[in-house]
């Protein structure tokens, strides 16, 4: 197995637990609905255990996805599908629920949201950033995406926005802030699904374009590219420099700028996604021969 593989399954494996201790932890004891067949599984707490309607669910949705969303999707899903139930099946074993949870006497609906959110947001993100899925009822997204062309979003709104509509007749305020936990859960995945890949975009007008250049190379190993421009005032041709680099690489990236040429008239965009040689995590790296 190449390195990129193992490092990819860690962060799945990472990802669900992280979700799952989130939900058993959080959600669970103050039956907070965020959508899903985790949603579900909380409103049907007292007729079917948490874990075991959790699996059930996620195996016949499996079935549903192999038969109408091919195989490749199957194998995509399984690992992160079946792992989940399994880690709240151990849990339901050895934990109580309310195991943090009791201790909280203030505002615990407040607590539960913004923790569960928080664990559920990290972990969701942290599995979709490697191109991974939960399954469960992302694959009834993807089908109603596939075959009624309703877009992923909307298909996801839909679906646990009826979840948690339920779980609002059910429990008012739990189903006011489970809504809450969903939105803030949703920034965090968005985050944790973009920053990984995220960085930044320089742009520098320079005199001194071969100097500026060797420097990055030598400094961050970063690729450049030169787009001839012409002053509107002066009508003098230059050289522009543009770089994307990550955001640990900007305070560098600055110093190397005052360094080599301090008058450079430059600018820093924020880039939401970079992909390729230095940024991706993608499927070049795991089609390698092993």
């Amino acid at each position: 197995m190449s390195k990129a593989k193992l490092i990819e399954i860690l962060e799945i494996t990472g990802g669900v637990t992280l979700l799952s201790l989130g939900f058993y932890f959080f959600l669970l004891p103050q039956n907070l609905v965020i959508g899903g067949v985790m949603g579900i599984s909380v409103l049907l707490q007292n007729v079917i255990e948490v874990s075991v309607f959790i699996f059930v669910a996620n195996i016949f949705l499996l079935i549903v996805g192999l038969i109408f969303l091919g195989k490749a999707f199957f194998l995509k899903t399984v690992y992160a599908t079946l792992l989940s139930p399994a880690i709240i099946f151990i849990l339901e074993r050895t934990v109580p629920a309310d195991f943090f949870m009791k201790f909280m006497h203030e505002s615990p609906y407040m607590v539960s949201a913004l923790f569960g959110a928080l664990f559920v947001g990290v972990g969701l993100g942290m599995v979709i950033r490697n191109n991974a899925t939960t399954g469960g009822i992302d694959i009834i997204q993807n089908m109603m995406h596939k075959f009624l062309h309703i877009p992923f979003a909307w298909a996801l709104y839909i679906i646990d926005g009826t979840i948690i509509t339920i779980a609002l007749f059910v429990d008012f305020q739990a189903g006011l802030y489970a809504f809450g936990a969903m939105l803030l859960s949703g920034i965090i995945i968005d985050r944790m699904s973009l920053e990984g890949i995220a960085g930044y975009t320089v742009f520098i007008l320079t005199d001194k374009t071969k100097d500026m250049q060797n420097k990055i190379y030598e400094k961050l190993d970063r690729g450049i590219t030169k787009i001839k421009v012409i002053g509107g005032y002066s009508n003098l041709e230059k050289e522009m420099i543009v770089c994307t680099i990550d955001r640990l690489q900007l305070y560098t990236f600055r110093l190397i700028i005052k360094e080599i040429d301090p008058q450079a008239f430059t600018f820093v965009t924020r880039t939401h996604e970079a992909t390729g040689y230095g940024f991706s995590k993608g499927s070049q790296t795991w089609e390698q021969k092993e």
